[in-house]
């Protein structure tokens, strides 16, 4: 179980990691990308849960079909700090922008939340700690087998 919990903690940093780039490069105003990251597991599984857009927030959206409009909504009410009313027509104009342009993150190349990067530093750190981490039990085991060893042989 240590194992588990210290590949949790590197999954916390990997989730915090998404969030510092979501708001060093204002990315999700909203919040609700941030929000949604959370990092669930279970006996011999860890991972990291988020919002079903987060890779469009990473590579951005392609032109094509317009994207839903009520998170453009809640993103017009809070970047330009509008009623919903006038939120809705923003929305309508940034989802048919999208549809013909694709979006900023899609335009300008790596403005995204850089996931990939994010992915090999996880794969690099969680390898580290879990070396580490076997390495301790397995040190420990050993002091505990060389104790009962030592006992039964001296008669202790």
């Amino acid at each position: 179980m240590e194992i588990v919990k210290t590949i949790i903690n590197e999954v916390e940093k990997f989730n915090e990691s998404i969030k510092d780039a979501l708001d060093s490069k204002n990315i999700s105003n909203t919040g609700e990308a941030a929000r949604s990251l959370y990092v669930d597991w279970g006996e011999n599984w860890v991972k990291s849960i988020g919002i079903f857009y987060l890779e469009f927030l990473d590579t951005g959206r392609g032109p094509g079909k317009p994207p839903p409009i009520d998170p453009l909504i809640r993103w017009a009410q809070n970047k330009f700090g509008v009623d919903e009313v006038e939120a809705k027509s923003i929305a309508f104009a940034v989802a048919k922008k999208i549809a013909y342009l694709g979006t900023e993150i899609f335009m300008n190349k790596g403005q995204g939340i850089e996931l990939a990067k994010k992915i090999i530093t996880l794969r690099e750190n969680l390898n580290d700690v879990v070396k580490e981490s076997a390495k301790f039990q397995i040190k420990e085991k050993l002091n505990e087998f060389k104790l009962k060893f030592t006992k039964l042989k001296f008669g202790l």
